[in-house]
């Protein structure tokens, strides 16, 4: 393994989230426990759990949703 030393400084950036991404970003997260307990409840098969999950993640778009894809 090859260590090398850190040159130059990366400025952090703070994102400013308003208030409706955090709207989103709860409603997103209120939807994917509704199906997640119709999923454990054997009401919907994973297929359409998986199915359901990513229209949600298209249309509330979380702050992370290109982790959850």
């Amino acid at each position: 393994m090859r260590v090398e030393k850190f040159k130059g400084r990366k400025e952090i950036l703070k994102t400013e989230y308003t208030e409706r991404d955090l709207k989103a970003e709860l409603n997103f997260y209120l939807s994917d426990k509704f199906i997640q307990d119709l999923f454990l409840l054997d009401e919907i098969s994973l297929e359409e759990y998986r199915k359901i999950r990513r229209e949600n993640i298209k249309k509330f778009r979380p702050i992370l949703s290109e982790l959850l894809l």
